[in-house]
């Protein structure tokens, strides 16, 4: 599909042309051809400098338009950081350009799609280090939660806990984020459905129900405390000597939890 051809996109592009705009791209859905009729439009703007307000939505003929204004450089730097790579080069492999007289779109473009992840390997295996380290914070939270069958408490600390480690388990493996759409599936089909990472990441969020007799927070609570085990696991090798401490000291808190529980 040639998005330029397209009378939307042409008048699209006449209305955000203005001066101090390098061009014009297309990312999401319709970069990727899998839009439907409840997709938004997104609209990267490249400028030489951003405006106070550097993302927002409208209303064009019909159709949600996601705006978003961007620096070329930020782009570039994007690609040399781990946890900002994973979304960024597959959204720049798809870019559909819409105006380009620069040609500098293009040139990022090639970028991300030279774009290599092996350099990027260790600051990835810091990085979900580190996740894990700040998520002894959570562990603590929820088994305080549990034990006096405090619902917000446990929800409000596995819900952390499912954002920082998913995440940084998906960087961690390199995975390439095409869409937000397919990142849970994503993990899924690395792990495996029935690796218990996978297992405690989907009782976690809730996508599996577990037992009924038992209240929603606290199977979601005692799955996230699987899933900081279970991401320890995959982690174990890479943890180094200065976060090592507080990590352990998470897993006896757990560890402690739950030979409590199955005691009493």
């Amino acid at each position: 599909m040639n998005l330029i051809e397209d009378p939307f996109f042409q008048i699209l592009i006449a209305r955000l042309i203005q001066p101090g705009v390098i061009g014009l791209a297309i990312t999401g859905s319709y970069s990727r051809n899998q839009n439907d009729p409840h997709s938004d439009v997104d609209v990267d703007i490249f400028a030489e400098a951003l405006p106070a307000d550097s993302y927002t939505l409208r209303i064009f003929d019909g159709k949600l338009v996601s705006l978003k204004y961007i620096l070329l450089r930020d782009e570039y730097d994007s690609l040399t950081k781990p946890e900002r790579a994973v979304w960024a080069v597959p959204g720049l492999r798809q870019l559909q350009i819409l105006k380009d007289d620069s040609g500098e779109l293009a040139t990022l473009k090639q970028a991300a799609l030279d774009f290599k992840w092996e350099p990027l390997q260790n600051a990835a295996n810091e990085y979900a280090v580190e996740a894990l380290m700040g998520c002894s914070e959570e562990a603590r939270k929820i088994v305080g939660g549990l034990m006096g069958s405090d619902e917000a408490k446990v929800l409000y600390a596995s819900w952390g806990m499912f954002k920082k480690l998913s995440f940084a388990a998906a960087v961690q493996a390199g995975l390439m984020i095409e869409s937000e759409n397919r990142i849970f599936d994503m993990l899924r089909d690395h792990f495996g459905r029935d690796h218990a990472w996978t297992r405690a990441f989907r009782l976690s969020f809730g996508m599996d129900v577990g037992n009924p007799s038992i209240p929603a927070f606290q199977i979601r609570g005692l799955a996230s405390l699987d899933l900081y085990e279970q991401t320890h696991k995959l982690f174990e090798s890479l943890i180094t000597d200065e976060r090592r401490e507080v990590i352990e000291d998470a897993l006896k808190v757990i560890s402690s939890y739950k030979q409590g529980r199955s005691h009493a």
